[in-house]
């Protein structure tokens, strides 16, 4: 039985490393967005998961809420974008750990390129980052499609 387990903390440590290998191939290369975005008029949230985050995209009726699990990462650290409706969030951030002997640095990147259905008011788009988590408020328009980049300040 114990070998079992050994192969299953194998497997487990095999797909961390596949998926943090991901996550940094998609920042490094403007690769689209994890998982499916809301098909539209659709109520229910749509969960994705890559490297170590989790995030959702919920459609409230007048706007669209994405949440992300941002941990480690520090507001400057977040770049948060929105452009011809894909939402593109980076974060990057470098831990020195060590003695004065020895220093090694530890280096942490996440990309994200998700695909909102529906028109945004891009003058209204507010975000939040509090305890590791980030917050995007993207409100709907019914006529035209706002096609402006648009850069978001995380408060």
């Amino acid at each position: 039985m114990r070998s079992f387990d050994d192969m299953n903390r194998m497997f487990r440590e095999m797909d961390h490393a596949f998926d943090q290998l991901r996550s940094t191939w998609m920042s490094e290369f403007g690769a689209p967005g994890v998982g499916p975005a809301l098909e539209s008029g659709s109520e229910e949230s749509t969960m994705m998961v890559g490297g170590n985050t989790t995030a959702t995209l919920e459609d409230e009726g007048d706007a669209y809420v994405y949440v992300m699990d941002l941990p480690g990462f520090e507001k400057a650290d977040i770049d948060l974008t929105f452009a011809d409706g894909m939402l593109e969030i980076r974060a990057h951030t470098d831990v020195e750990e060590g003695s004065d002997a020895v220093r090694s640095v530890r280096s942490r990147r996440i990309g994200r390129q998700v695909p909102i259905p529906k028109a945004i008011v891009t003058d209204e788009i507010t975000a939040s980052y509090h305890n590791g988590v980030l917050e995007v408020h993207l409100p709907i328009v019914e006529d035209e499609r706002e096609d402006n980049r648009h850069r978001i300040d995380i408060e």
